[in-house]
């Protein structure tokens, strides 16, 4: 089949229009595609951007809350307490008043007999024994016979007598027994005065003086008393390496047995006049010694004081508080610890 040239032309034309719309297709498609991504792009580091500031607030704001928590700590915290919790926890109210502290040192003892009231009985001469009148335990009094003796050289016989008003503590001498003049047939204490051996460290020896006043406890009973000391040992004693201070207590109920252990408190001296609490009321919180103090019925707050020294009963106020102020001397542990318990429950609350 021929083809004109007429119609060559014509289909010349139609392709080259097919192709340049092809081209524009394709440009147009490919410049949108640039824009979007540009488009997407701008909004990608906004959201970066928008984001990082977002992690930022958050984190200030974090450390705001941390720093008010550590204000309701502070002397403006203030605690109510419902009347059925003070009973539970025993919280009980005094006033700030004026005191002295007293210097003590608490030792520990031992109950001993009285040294000078100690018999040992031996016989005069060696022989028998033909009798021994007493059995461990009873008591003798002074000018009673308590054996008779068969002498060795003259076969005659002698009695021995008590010295002393005792108890038979020791008893070495039965009937028939052979005894000679070194050794003790009864050992008799005088048991209605017996010593209080306290012992002393050498650092504490200069604080006790012969007169200072001693209470006496015994270790496992309710035996209580007051004591002078009335002699202090001028040497060490070589096995306890401590210094024995001796203290005479009457015993004429025989409460205080030789042997059983005692602890002793002795008020050395007392400081100048001033403002006293409680020991008890004085606790720790934030680093700080604070006192709680009654603001109005059934509301408390923590404030911060300066201690001075104390004894085993009361503390000295250097500063923080006036004289008359009602303050908990009784249950200030468990206010403390109800402040601190809602303290972990905040803390608990801003957990992100």
């Amino acid at each position: 089949m021929s083809i004109t040239i007429f119609q060559l032309s014509i289909l010349l034309l139609t392709l080259t229009l097919s192709i340049g719309c092809s081209t524009y297709k394709k440009d147009e498609y490919t410049s949108h595609n640039h824009s979007d991504a540009i488009h997407a792009d701008h909004n990608n580091h906004s959201d970066h951007a928008h984001g990082h500031e977002n992690k930022k607030s958050h984190k200030t704001h974090t450390v705001k809350d941390t720093h008010e928590n550590k204000d309701t700590h502070s002397e403006e915290t203030e605690i109510e307490v419902a009347p059925e919790f003070m009973k539970m926890a025993g919280i009980t109210l005094a006033k700030v008043s004026r005191g002295k502290i007293s210097a003590s040192l608490d030792v520990s003892g031992e109950i001993g007999f009285n040294e000078d009231r100690l018999v040992h009985i031996t016989p005069r001469f060696p022989g028998i024994i033909k009798e021994a009148n007493y059995k461990l335990g009873e008591f003798v009094n002074a000018g009673s016979v308590v054996a008779t003796i068969e002498s060795n050289e003259s076969l005659n016989q002698y009695s021995l007598k008590a010295p002393i008003s005792g108890r038979v503590i020791e008893k070495h001498a039965l009937s028939g027994e052979h005894v000679s003049e070194e050794e003790s047939i009864y050992l008799l204490a005088d048991l209605s005065m017996v010593w209080v051996n306290l012992a002393v460290y050498p650092k504490d020896a200069s604080k006790v003086k012969v007169g200072q006043n001693v209470t006496i406890s015994a270790v496992g009973s309710d035996n209580i008393t007051v004591g002078t000391i009335q002699y202090i040992s001028p040497v060490m004693d070589p096995q306890t390496r401590r210094i024995t201070a001796r203290v005479v207590l009457p015993n004429g109920n025989n409460q205080w047995r030789p042997g059983s252990f005692v602890k002793a408190h002795l008020e050395i001296s007392e400081s100048e006049e001033g403002l006293v609490v409680d020991r008890n009321a004085v606790q720790t919180l934030e680093n700080n010694h604070v006192i709680f103090v009654q603001h109005e019925p059934s509301m408390f707050k923590p404030v911060k004081v300066t201690i001075g020294e104390s004894d085993s009963h009361k503390t000295r106020i250097l500063a923080g508080l006036e004289t008359g102020t009602f303050y908990v001397n009784n249950g200030a542990f468990e206010l403390k610890a109800k402040i601190i318990t809602s303290s972990l429950g905040e803390h608990a609350g801003h957990g992100h």
